[in-house]
């Protein structure tokens, strides 16, 4: 896995054409996560500080909203 980017928080890597994403997301101790991105969400993850923050919520809002998804389907199967 290489770097391709690294600034704004973030740490952005590539590996056999996979783009992962690197970031803290702890509150007062540190809590790296790492998470798959598209080519797009690279291109726009390395513009600004606004656009990589854009970048991981989206990401956290799509994992949210798979999360909600699964408990219903959980509620719903007999």
């Amino acid at each position: 896995m290489s770097v391709i980017f690294s600034d704004y928080g973030i740490e952005i890597s590539e590996e056999d054409g996979r783009y992962f994403l690197n970031f803290d997301e702890g509150e007062l101790v540190p809590k790296l996560r790492t998470i798959e991105v598209t080519l797009e969400e690279t291109k726009k993850g390395m513009l600004s500080p606004k656009d990589a923050y854009e970048v991981i919520i989206a990401f956290q809002n799509r994992e949210r909203r798979d999360n909600m998804n699964s408990k219903e389907k959980l509620l719903i199967t007999p």
